[in-house]
């Protein structure tokens, strides 16, 4: 029996890290690409709360699977077959998250699909998020990002190359601005004769009148945002880490909560050193909100991070944090 191995595979996933301080320098200013044309057209886009629950693309897909008994948890809903992972339903409301699988068993070992051509694909793909209820309110949003798929290689037969699935990855664009992030994000997986094996849709809806404009003065400046990366960049890689920024754009940030916000994202290369002295170049994308007062934070508060991994440590030590504060007030005034 031939056996066959995934080489390639469509991922999207965007890093957002965390950050602490360091002062950030630029030898050369680097491009900038504005999305926002001017700072007249900025806004901060609160998002529905309810966005997704026990709605009518649930009972759609369902069907799909042979109508399952579903497991209802307040808004949310569950089902995995225990046979057969492949085959399953989940959602969460309060992230706006659909996500939905059919059995790929049969795509495993020799089977070779009959993919259609792209073009037939993507219309399929975009008819099935129509029909299933799955298609954003206000379609002018939805921009293809990519189209790609899942490839096997066989591991006895000279590497014979075997095309699996295609996948096609939505993101969204609010006013001719693009929205990158953890949110605002639908991926569709395909396989044979035009079959939908998947959907994973993060996506809430909003109302255009929740927008809020946001005024000049409650921007920070380039400096201060490069200020700011330079800090996430030293938390992530080391004190003394050198990035060098290839393109900073200006556009808007959905990290999947309640908020979408301009944002600048830093693309960069980082300079960082091993154990043994080699130094190496990792690619790097940041994200600094463009806002002084944020509505919601985009990268966790170091204090706060040093806080939990403190808690972490203390928990795995299995000492009372309490305790162990007064031990050190008491060392402390034994030392004075």
């Amino acid at each position: 029996m031939k056996k066959f191995s995934i080489i390639a595979g469509l991922c999207c996933t965007v890093a957002i890290a965390y950050f602490a301080s360091m002062s950030f320098q630029v030898t050369a200013p680097p491009p900038v690409v504005n999305h926002f044309q001017d700072d007249d057209n900025l806004s901060i886009i609160t998002m529905d709360k309810a966005a997704l629950g026990k709605g009518a693309a649930v009972g759609k897909l369902a069907k799909s699977l042979n109508n399952p008994r579903l497991n209802n948890v307040g808004e949310d809903v569950e089902y995995l077959n225990d046979a057969d992972p492949g085959n399953f339903i989940k959602t969460n409301a309060a992230k706006g998250h659909i996500a939905f699988g059919k059995s790929t068993k049969k795509y495993e070992g020799a089977f070779k699909p009959q993919l259609l051509d792209t073009k037939s694909a993507q219309n399929v793909a975009e008819k099935f998020l129509q029909d299933n209820d799955l298609m954003p309110k206000n379609k002018s949003e939805l921009k293809l990002l990519h189209a790609g798929g899942l490839r096997a290689a066989s591991a006895d037969d000279g590497g014979k190359v075997i095309d699996k699935m295609q996948t096609f990855t939505y993101g969204r664009v609010i006013n001719g601005v693009p929205v990158s992030g953890n949110g605002s994000r639908i991926v569709v997986n395909m396989g044979d004769k035009g079959e939908v094996l998947g959907v994973s849709k993060k996506w809430k809806e909003f109302e255009t009148s929740k927008s809020q404009k946001v005024q000049k003065a409650e921007l920070k400046s380039q400096p201060e945002a490069e200020a700011e990366f330079g800090k996430l960049v030293n938390f992530n890689f080391g004190k003394g880490a050198s990035p060098k920024v290839k393109t900073i754009h200006k556009m808007y940030y959905d990290g999947g909560g309640n908020y979408i916000q301009p944002a600048y994202f830093f693309e960069t290369t980082v300079t960082v050193t091993d154990e043994k002295g080699k130094k190496s170049e990792q690619p790097f994308l940041g994200v600094v909100s463009m806002l002084k007062n944020s509505p919601e934070a985009i990268n966790p508060d170091p204090a706060e991070v040093a806080k939990i991994a403190k808690s972490v440590r203390t928990a795995q030590e299995g000492v009372d944090p309490n305790t162990q504060k007064k031990a050190n007030e008491r060392a402390g005034n034994e030392n004075k």
